[in-house]
C-alpha cells in the first residue's frame, strides 16, 4: 500500500507541477501577444504620475512666490518688482490687492479696468457690484435682498416683495427672505 500511496502522491505533483507550467505558458503567451499595450500602459501611467507631481510643484512654487510678493506689497505700496511679479503669479490676487486701492481712493477708472481682467469670475462680479454693474447672480440676489430690505423699512411692502420675487427660489438667500417678508422688516 505504501507504493501506491507513493506513486500516487508522485502524479499528484506532476499534475501540479504540469498546471503550474500550463499557466505559465498562458502567462507568456498573453503578454507576448499583449506586450505592446502593457508596457504603453504603463509608461503612461508614469508619465501621468510625474506630470501631477511636477504641474503641483510648480502650482506650490507660484502660490508661495505670489505671497511673498503680496507680503511686500502690504509692507511697501510702492514696490513695482513686487506688483508684476504677483500680477503674473496670481492675477485674482493682485486684481483683488488693486480693488481694495481703487476702493479706499473711490477710483472708478481702476475698478473699471479691473472688470475687464481675466480674474476669478466671483471677483469679476464683484467688482462690477462696486460698480453698479449688472454682476452675477449670486450678487444680484444678495443686491435685491438688500433693496427688498430696505424697501420694507419704508414700509413699502408690495415693492419689497417685488424686489424678493428676483431671487430664484433656489438661493441661499430664500430663508431670509421668507423671514423678511413675513415678520415685514419690522423687529419686536
Amino acid at each position: 500500500m505504501a507504493i501506491k500511496d507513493d506513486i500516487n502522491s508522485i502524479k499528484e505533483e506532476l499534475n501540479t507541477q504540469e498546471q503550474f507550467l500550463e499557466n505559465m505558458i498562458k502567462s507568456e503567451r498573453f503578454f507576448k501577444k499583449y506586450s505592446k499595450f502593457i508596457i504603453t500602459a504603463v509608461v503612461l501611467c508614469a508619465i501621468g504620475a510625474i506630470g501631477y507631481y511636477i504641474n503641483d510643484a510648480l502650482k506650490e512654487k507660484d502660490f508661495k512666490a505670489a505671497n511673498a510678493a503680496y507680503a511686500k506689497l502690504i509692507l511697501n505700496p510702492k514696490d513695482e518688482q513686487a506688483k508684476a511679479e504677483l500680477k503674473q503669479k496670481d492675477a485674482s490676487l493682485y486684481a483683488l490687492y488693486e480693488f481694495k486701492i481703487a476702493v479706499d481712493n473711490n477710483d472708478t477708472n481702476a475698478l473699471k479696468s479691473l472688470a475687464n481682467e481675466q480674474i476669478d469670475p466671483l471677483l469679476k462680479d464683484i467688482v462690477k457690484s462696486q460698480l453698479n454693474e449688472p454682476s452675477g447672480q449670486i450678487l444680484s440676489s444678495y443686491r435685491a435682498a438688500i433693496n427688498g430690505y430696505e424697501l420694507l423699512k419704508e414700509d413699502k411692502i408690495d415693492e419689497a416683495k417685488n424686489e424678493f420675487k428676483k431671487i430664484p427660489l433656489n438661493s441661499q438667500l430664500q430663508d431670509l427672505v421668507k423671514n423678511l417678508e413675513h415678520y415685514q422688516g419690522k423687529a419686536k
